[in-house]
């Protein structure tokens, strides 16, 4: 489908008589972005995500990924795996007015932040490139989503002093060691590890293997990750 976004922007103008140029405000900017459309059978469920809820012990609603041109799309915001207090994206009309007097054009939903200090190029070209990471399923929006992975932390001094937790996550931290990292594929080999850190540390008591997390890999060839000590190549990342 094709999305005709009306915008403002800044650019700098020389006045008749003048030698430098001076911001001036427009307001008809118009960019016309082309935005995939395909069906669920093109862009099939790959894993199913379900977050636990403690206090409850009931798991919540589910996040469903989709696989489309290699890459995870999801119906609303994931991040660390979870989707709470993120409602789905909006659907999108054939028109998008972002034409305001702010200095930030933006949309919460479909993830517009731009200056208008960019420029009338600047920000057609940034639409541009933020409508290649928007994909219709079935008239409903995906955006791109991270792989989710389990990832064993650590916390405090050891000895119980803090403690030893398997945990998910949809990126790579920079701060944690790739060997930390394992797949959804991978979840027997996290509690192994899990437990020989604790065991290494002595958190005997303050040790978990329960990420809160449970997911269903309904196309395993979505999954990309594998844990570096498994034989993967080192240089690999998480979607």
């Amino acid at each position: 489908m094709e999305l005709t976004v009306k915008y403002s922007y800044v650019e700098q103008i020389t006045p008749p008589r003048c030698r430098k140029p001076r911001p001036q405000r427009f307001d008809d900017g118009v960019a016309v972005l082309s935005i995939r459309e395909v069906t669920a059978e093109q862009a099939p469920v790959a894993i199913i995500g379900r977050e636990k809820n403690f206090e409850t012990g009931e798991y919540l609603e589910p996040v469903s990924y989709c696989l489309f041109d290699g890459r995870l799309w999801t119906d609303s915001t994931v991040s660390g795996c979870t989707r709470r207090c993120s409602e789905r994206y909006p659907a999108i009309g054939p028109e998008l007015n972002l034409v305001k007097d702010s200095a930030m054009l933006s949309h919460t939903g479909l993830g517009i932040y731009v200056c208008v200090h960019d420029g009338k190029q600047g920000i057609a070209h940034y639409l541009q490139g933020l409508a290649r990471d928007w994909l219709i399923i079935d008239g409903q929006l995906y955006r791109p989503a991270g792989e989710p992975m389990y990832v064993v932390m650590t916390f405090g001094l050891s000895g119980n002093h803090g403690g030893t937790a398997l945990l998910t996550d949809d990126h790579l931290n920079p701060n944690i060691r790739r060997e930390a990292y394992f797949s959804l594929l991978e979840l027997d080999q996290a509690v192994t590890h899990t437990l020989l850190v604790a065991g290494k540390r002595g958190d005997t008591v303050k040790v978990s293997t329960d990420p809160g997390f449970q997911f269903q890999v309904l196309i395993p060839a979505a999954i990309q990750w594998k844990n570096p000590s498994a034989g993967a190549d080192d240089t690999g990342q998480a979607a």
